[in-house]
């Protein structure tokens, strides 16, 4: 009986992870501090490559993306970045993450990136971490950012500020916050 009990257990896990229907995903609401401070890799370029495959162990569907870079503001990139999100179709299986993000080739983007336990670079906070540039060099918050998008973690109120204060900001000025910031957490300098 235990046996049986624990993998329906099982079983429910995992249709309640790939399921993109059953409900909301609730994701930690980030400052613009928190975004910074907990992404390896800020860069802005343009998606040039997508393509699905499963991870090392055949397990999960990952849609990996490949940027072609414009300007590093965080951590080490070369000529291109490459990183990926979870869910997608290989070989006629499909794995669905209800908010998990998704891009496109050509797509002019600025990405704050972390590193998965897989891994993987991924975008950090989920959409909170992607940001489109308009033809003025502008951005603008990929998904509407509201407050009920988001969950706050723990008791305290969010410290720092809020992502909308990113939206229709030049890239001249996301570089100078984000040296502001990472000296000011003692993060050295950008490239």
């Amino acid at each position: 009986m235990y046996r049986k009990l624990q993998v329906s257990a099982r079983v429910v896990a995992a249709a309640l992870l790939l399921c993109g229907g059953v409900g909301a995903t609730l994701i930690p609401r980030l400052s613009f501090e928190n975004l910074t401070d907990s992404s390896e890799v800020i860069v802005s370029g343009r998606i040039s490559r997508v393509w699905t495959a499963w991870d090392s162990e055949h397990k999960y569907i990952w849609t990996h993306y490949e940027l072609s870079t414009a300007a590093a503001y965080k951590g080490a990139a070369g000529s291109t970045v490459e990183f990926a999100e979870p869910g997608g179709s290989v070989d006629g299986r499909v794995m669905v993450i209800q908010g998990a993000v998704a891009y496109a080739p050509g797509d002019q983007v600025v990405v704050f990136l972390s590193r998965m336990p897989n891994r993987y670079l991924r975008t950090t906070g989920w959409a909170q971490g992607k940001y489109e540039v308009d033809a003025t060099g502008r951005l603008h918050a990929a998904a509407a950012i509201s407050e009920g998008d988001y969950v706050q973690g723990g008791k305290t109120a969010l410290s720092g500020s809020t992502l909308r204060t990113l939206d229709g900001v030049s890239l001249v000025d996301l570089r100078q916050r984000i040296t502001a910031r990472l000296r000011s957490a003692g993060q050295g300098r950008v490239q």
